[in-house]
């Protein structure tokens, strides 16, 4: 075993793949599964955004008014502001931007679906409930999950692959993050149909 963790976004968003993967299996027999479930795919949905719009620096992954600083300081020769990312919600918006996501000549961006804006927001009301979780008795309808997660991971799998603005570096690694998506899918599929939803 190394004494370092080695990752970039790319191998942040495969493990986080990989946790969704492992979380649905073990849904299969027990629900309480599904938290990690949740909080793994909220991290590979941010992950996936943040890859389609890096493009090739990290400007439109910043909060605007930082960027903007950024850029100045940049052009000035002067020590940047320190860096942050921003928030999942303008993220989102911004995958949805033309503006934002078509850099590249067969780029592509997220069309807008009112319907995967609500499983959007539930995953988000579900992941900081289980992050902050307060002391309190908690029941969640777990049936309606499968449904969700089918929503959100063709969204993944489309900002991955379709708007053709994420880099992979090889196509090993390209490989091996869209069959983690598929198999997610896959067994997403098969925990609906267990509930026969």
């Amino acid at each position: 075993m190394s004494d370092w963790l080695r990752t970039d976004e790319r191998q942040e968003f495969i493990s986080s793949m990989q946790m969704v993967c492992r979380s649905l299996n073990e849904c299969l027999e027990d629900e309480g599964q599904w938290k990690w479930g949740v909080i793994a795919l909220h991290s590979a949905i941010q992950g996936i955004m943040v890859m389609s719009l890096r493009g090739t620096n990290d400007f439109l992954i910043m909060p605007e008014k930082l960027a903007g600083k950024c850029i100045k300081a940049h052009s000035e020769g002067k020590s940047w502001p320190k860096v942050k990312m921003d928030s999942f919600p303008s993220l989102y918006q911004k995958v949805q931007s033309e503006e934002m996501m078509c850099f590249y000549v067969d780029s592509k961006a997220l069309t807008k679906d009112s319907d995967r804006d609500k499983d959007l927001n539930y995953l988000s009301q579900l992941r900081n409930s289980f992050i902050h979780f307060m002391p309190q008795g908690f029941s969640l309808y777990v049936a309606d999950l499968p449904n969700v997660f089918l929503s959100l991971l063709k969204m993944i799998k489309f900002l991955g692959w379709e708007t053709t603005n994420v880099t992979w570096y090889d196509e090993k690694t390209s490989e091996k993050a869209k069959l983690l998506v598929d198999d997610a899918i896959s067994i997403t599929n098969t925990l609906k149909n267990q509930q026969g939803i």
